[in-house]
């Protein structure tokens, strides 16, 4: 494969070659102009009682390509290259063969936040606070280029030789081919028989956003002691999902089983009963097979699922209580206590990899809800800092040569510990057609125990999670499981102790010069799990131990431990 350059020039000249392929490409300039304004203020009612009420209003459009090189899949578009089923590619701006739009979406005006804060002092030293907020987030498009696509402003031609490869594809002194598609090439029927360009719902600039709750109880016991405890609540809507790709089978279908694998020949009319979905289907489907499942389809002239790239039809309820303990910097000591018991329930993990998310069927969205992945019930954390009692404005050795020496040292501490996140059990082997876009997931069996031996003391030779007490692999052929897409148990939890020690030294009134040490699980603690990472593990979980019950593996601890002692220095210049 020759490349278009000086070099592959001189040798397409001097060499035969078995296939010659040349790429044009179109340069993406994506835009988007959107602005946000906030007004507030703070009202004192009554010597007690005091009310902070704030309106937030932002408008994020949709981005755009600066000279409409910009094509999408419109659902509503007549396609003549499919019988006129629905279902298109259509061009940004304006003329002939375009959308007369600059992006798919509808820019949305309604994104008013309100926000309002209140606190009422029951005594000097007792307060109630309590809050209420809206706050929506971007509009963004998870994945390259802003979610623009091209089809139809590039070309991929490929020239192949002849005689089992001892002729060239071409010669290029002979002049270059002429017999390739030459972009732009806009026409609605361009991607027929392969995958849609990208599709953005019409709908999807309503942005997400949040509900966000308090409710606060404070109380001062000395000067420098403090006390809170809160219950705080939060409901995310529209927030970004893959819930409901467009081209999906319904799941009833699975009763025809392997039927659904049957191809359409020339000339059938129907297939087990299923009708042809369009005049020519057999040759238009090139990049898959045109079987009885793509002729179910809601877009058969298409192979691909048809998710939204910036769909938003996620929701998630958080519900805790958050304890807080202070003690303020007394005699050079400080230390604060925290502990949030929780629970976290999505149907739109943000731990699912977005471009192969392990959600249900479009038919069955109400499976998808379920604990979220990155669920944590409780929480522990103690963070502290004392500063020696040597050296200026200490009580011993603040004088000369020994404030140098011992002045200006401090301790800190942090130590933590949590709940392990969930389980989310799967099966690689799932003999369910691609269009019906499923995953399988088999359920734990009444009355069983998910766990042979203990997960945070075990024999790591020995499976830690039991095969027979899940839905058997060998199930899973036109069936998808009943299993939950997270399991309610849990993974090992976590701790870890930090420290760390500092020496400040003041060089002059304005500049201060730090020295810092560190050392992160200081007792070299190992767990059997993945924090830190998880939320980049694709939907896994970050889980140390194999959860395909189709694996031979299957329950086995695959060698994941949270990181070893890590320790570090370092120096800051302050001023």
């Amino acid at each position: 494969m020759w490349g278009a350059s000086p070099i592959a020039s001189f040798l397409l000249e001097q060499v035969d070659s078995a296939q010659t392929t040349f790429y044009t490409t179109t340069k993406i300039d994506a835009h988007t102009n959107g602005f946000m304004v906030f007004v507030g203020d703070t009202w004192r009612v009554t010597p007690k009682l005091t009310i902070s009420p704030g309106l937030h209003y932002e408008v994020d459009p949709p981005p755009f390509e600066l000279l409409n090189h910009f094509s999408y899949f419109d659902p509503s578009l007549t396609n003549p290259g499919a019988g006129n089923l629905p279902g298109a590619v259509a061009f940004a701006g304006n003329g002939p063969g375009r959308s007369g739009r600059r992006a798919p979406e509808d820019t949305w005006y309604g994104g008013i936040a309100p926000r309002i804060g209140v606190a009422y002092a029951l005594t000097a030293k007792a307060v109630i606070r309590s809050g209420y907020g809206i706050f929506y987030d971007n509009a963004n498009m998870p994945g390259w280029a802003s979610g623009i696509s091209q089809d139809g402003y590039n070309a991929n031609a490929v020239f192949n030789s002849s005689q089992g490869g001892t002729q060239a594809a071409f010669v290029l002194s002979d002049g270059f081919p002429s017999n390739h598609p030459v972009p732009p090439d806009l026409v609605a029927t361009f991607d027929n028989g392969g995958n849609t360009p990208n599709y953005r719902p019409r709908t999807a600039n309503r942005l997400p956003y949040t509900q966000q709750w308090n409710l606060t109880a404070e109380y001062q016991f000395t000067n420098r002691d403090y006390f809170s405890a809160s219950y705080v609540g939060t409901k995310g809507t529209r927030l970004l999902s893959h819930l409901d790709p467009l081209n999906v089978v319904n799941p009833r279908f699975l009763s025809m089983g392997a039927q659904l694998n049957d191809e359409f020949q020339p000339g059938d009319t129907q297939v087990d009963g299923v009708p042809v979905p369009f005049p020519n289907f057999v040759d238009t489907m090139t990049g898959c097979a045109p079987s009885v499942a793509q002729a179910l389809l809601p877009f058969p002239q298409y192979c691909n699922n048809i998710s939204g790239l910036n769909e938003n039809q996620g929701s998630s309820t958080y519900h805790s209580f958050q304890l807080k303990v202070e003690h303020r910097m007394g005699k050079g000591l400080w230390a604060l206590l925290s502990y949030t018991n929780s629970k976290l329930i999505t149907n739109a993990d943000n731990t699912e990899n977005i471009f192969n998310p392990t959600y249900f069927s479009p038919f069955e969205r109400s499976r998808n809800r379920s604990l979220a992945i990155e669920d944590v019930p409780q929480a522990l954390n103690i963070a502290t800092s004392y500063e020696l009692p040597f050296g200026r404005g200490k009580p011993w050795l603040n004088q000369g040569l020994a404030n140098v020496l011992v002045g200006g040292w401090a301790l800190n501490g942090v130590f933590r510990v949590q709940s392990g996140i969930p389980f989310q059990i799967s099966s690689s082997f799932c003999n369910v057609p691609a269009q019906l876009n499923s995953f399988c997931s088999p359920a734990l069996l009444g009355g069983a125990s998910p766990f042979l031996q203990s997960p945070t003391h075990f024999d790591p030779s020995q499976p830690v999670l039991n095969v027979n007490s899940f839905e058997p692999a060998s199930s899973f052929n036109f069936y998808t499981g009943s299993g939950p897409r997270v399991q309610n148990f849990r993974q090992p939890g976590y701790g870890d102790i930090d420290i760390g020690l500092e020496k400040s030294i003041h060089l002059t009134e304005r500049f201060k010069f730090q020295l810092r040490g560190d050392a992160f699980n200081i007792f070299n603690q190992h767990h059997f799990n993945n924090v830190g990472t998880f939320l980049l593990s694709g939907g896994t979980g970050g889980s140390a131990f194999n959860t395909d019950v189709a694996s031979p593996d299957f329950g086995k601890w695959n060698g994941v431990v949270t990181s070893p002692r890590n320790i570090q220095v370092s120096a800051r210049i302050s001023f």
